[in-house]
């Protein structure tokens, strides 16, 4: 039976939690995490966070799918119009890819639809070969990859780091 990659909903913060517990039943399981730094008044801390809170990705077979469902976190599991979603091997691996290369760069998520924005090539840095939409956000430039099956992610980019795929627009 095949394993397919699905989203899971799990209670607020406890996402490394019911990841531990998922991977400890023998289920494949996929945690987006990135180091921020994080500011308190006597000191700097750089800290594990969650990319995509209230959610664990997990590859399971449709055997799994109860197993997953009746662990102590998980409510869940994304569904588009009423039916639970899948999301394709090459989506997954493409996402692992970008927040394995964002490194300390803030990802940002949404499911809001995004307005088209220009489309635009990056030729340095780590997010080298990615293409991608412009989204101006607080003078900022944000890269926004789609992911067919649950929306958008965002990276800060400055503007040295992309071109326009246009010939007749520079930047």
């Amino acid at each position: 039976m095949e394993s397919l990659w699905r989203a899971a909903h799990v209670s607020s913060r406890t996402e490394k939690k019911v990841a531990e517990r998922l991977e400890k039943a023998g289920i494949i399981v996929y945690l987006p995490i990135q180091k921020q730094l994080r500011l308190w008044s006597d000191r700097k801390k750089w800290v594990d966070m969650v990319v995509l809170s209230g959610y664990v990705f997990v590859k399971i077979t449709k055997k799994e799918i109860l197993q997953v469902l009746q662990t102590p976190g998980v409510s869940r599991f994304l569904k588009h119009q009423g039916v639970p979603v899948c999301i394709p091997e090459s989506e997954m691996l493409r996402f692992m890819n970008f927040v394995e290369k964002a490194k300390s760069r803030n990802i940002e998520f949404t499911t809001e639809n995004l307005s088209v924005g220009t489309e635009i090539t990056i030729h340095s840095g780590k997010f080298k070969g990615f293409t991608g939409k412009i989204v101006e956000h607080k003078n900022k430039y944000k890269l926004s990859v789609e992911l067919t099956n649950f929306g958008h992610f965002f990276i800060t980019l400055s503007p040295e780091d992309i071109s326009v795929n246009d010939e007749n627009c520079k930047l």
